[in-house]
């Protein structure tokens, strides 16, 4: 498999990225990930890639299970594609949580409504509820501890990916697939090729898990892991703050992967558990 280093450069604001103090491979991953295990543990029962002689790989279509699945101020919308399905009652309740962050400036009549009709929503149907102003709804998923380590959590939003940096697949689903969630408690995925990010080293002063994923994004510029799911591993994974690699699962977005999965090492469960 190729493999393609980053070089030593001089930011933009004069931050050096690390050379020999952290550089990263990046290759196809071989056998199975540890993407493809937690994907193995969500698959709906009695379905054929459930079966126990049957391995996930990549280009699979597959009928996952996700623990959570979180919708933001389209929630709206996805109500309305629930109730154009004809449902009447959420599969799971305890699967759902509305998170609204995007437009909450917005205090026009209709935007109030739409919001107030979100949370009447949430009481009906007893779904975990956070109003505007608590947070941006991945925060929330992280801070209340709804994105476990090794678990799938998705959500109807871009920016999932960031889930991965606790150690939990995050990815991002459409409203269409949010709806079916509800009805259902399932949605389906096509396996994405994997890739893999070895970070070595430890990050120099001044530098942050920003500089790293802008690096990579930089680097790394011509559709490489474009719909693939990344995983980050290497001894520099231990240097790097939770914070630190919240940031680079969040912007490993920005970079066209469909996930970006850190490992869940003792630093991850210390801070999970604190």
């Amino acid at each position: 498999a190729p493999h393609v280093w980053l070089k030593a450069c001089t930011g933009r604001f004069g931050v050096p990225f690390p050379s020999a103090a952290m550089r990263a491979s990046f290759r196809r991953a071989a056998g199975q990930s540890l993407v493809q295990k937690i994907l193995q543990k969500h698959l709906v029962e009695g379905t054929a890639a459930s079966s126990a002689a049957t391995v996930v790989r990549p280009g699979d279509y597959v009928s996952l299970r996700p623990k959570q699945a979180m919708t933001h101020d389209n929630s709206f919308a996805v109500i309305q594609k629930f109730q154009a399905l004809g449902a009447a009652m959420i599969h799971d309740p305890r699967q759902l949580l509305f998170a609204l962050d995007h437009d909450i400036q917005n205090k026009t009549e209709a935007n109030l409504s739409r919001y107030a009709a979100i949370e009447q929503f949430a009481k009906e149907h007893d779904v975990d509820f956070y109003p505007a102003g608590r947070g941006i709804g991945h925060q929330v998923m992280v801070e209340e501890l709804y994105a476990e380590p090794g678990s799938l959590c998705m959500a109807s939003d871009s920016h999932s990916n960031m889930y991965g940096g606790v150690g939990c697949l995050g990815t991002p689903m459409v409203r269409t697939d949010a709806a079916s969630v509800w009805v259902t408690g399932r949605t389906w995925w096509r396996v994405p090729p994997m890739a893999h990010v070895e970070l070595r080293g430890s990050l120099p002063a001044g530098c942050s898990g920003k500089d790293v994923i802008i690096a990579l994004c930089g680097f790394l510029n011509k559709d490489q892991v474009l719909n693939h799911a990344v995983e980050f591993g290497g001894a520099g994974v231990a240097s790097l703050t939770v914070e630190d690699r919240l940031t680079i699962a969040n912007m490993s977005t920005e970079w066209g992967a469909l996930c970006g999965l850190f490992p869940a090492d003792e630093q991850t469960l210390d801070w999970w558990l604190s």
